[in-house]
């Protein structure tokens, strides 16, 4: 799917908002059909080098902010700088970069908080374990997950980031179904005139 590039930078109504990018209010879809509380730019930071900067949503639910950009790992690594400043001088808040629209078999997601500032965003991104996508909790409806994809013979590395739902205690891997499977389908399937 190459929605970005056919896309580009076109701003997008969805709901009475206006999202700078088709990409952006793709997220804003996918976000809305998974029921999780979301906010559009709420919050501007000035960054400890004097930038200001504006990450496009903030997810209640996940207590995260995200950054959505092109799937292109050169604008990715150009574009990050921002986002990676954030997430250091603010270590108590979760910021993560989404690369392109949701999509159920790509994994656009980098979580900053797993890296130090001095690792390149090119190493990030040359591997694939460093990647999340969410999925939906198997038992817990409406609780959803980042996972990064499977390397062969190893486990997949995953992490539960909550949502409207109520968690139980198993242990279950998520997984591509449901509310999540909807969303996805749902923002791949948007158009706008």
């Amino acid at each position: 799917m190459a929605i970005d590039r056919a896309e580009g930078v076109l701003p997008t109504s969805y709901k009475g908002v206006t999202y700078r990018s088709r990409t952006e209010a793709r997220w804003a879809v996918f976000l809305d059909v998974l029921g999780v509380s979301f906010h559009y730019e709420p919050e501007k930071f000035t960054l400890s080098d004097r930038q200001w900067y504006l990450p496009d949503f903030y997810v209640d639910d996940w207590r995260a902010f995200i950054e959505v950009k092109p799937n292109n790992d050169a604008i990715v690594n150009q574009e990050a700088a921002k986002a990676r400043l954030l997430s250091k001088d603010r270590p108590d808040l979760n910021v993560w970069i989404a690369m392109g629209a949701p999509h159920p078999t790509t994994s656009p997601i980098i979580v900053l908080k797993e890296w130090k500032p001095d690792v390149p965003v090119e190493t990030i991104l040359s591997r694939p374990e460093n990647k999340y996508r969410i999925l939906e909790d198997r038992r817990d409806e409406g609780i959803y997950w980042l996972q990064a994809e499977w390397e062969p013979e190893s486990f997949a590395r995953s992490c539960a980031i909550g949502g409207p739902g109520s968690a139980t205690d198993h242990d279950k891997l998520p997984m591509l179904h449901r509310t999540v499977a909807r969303a996805f389908a749902a923002a791949a399937e948007a158009s706008w005139k």
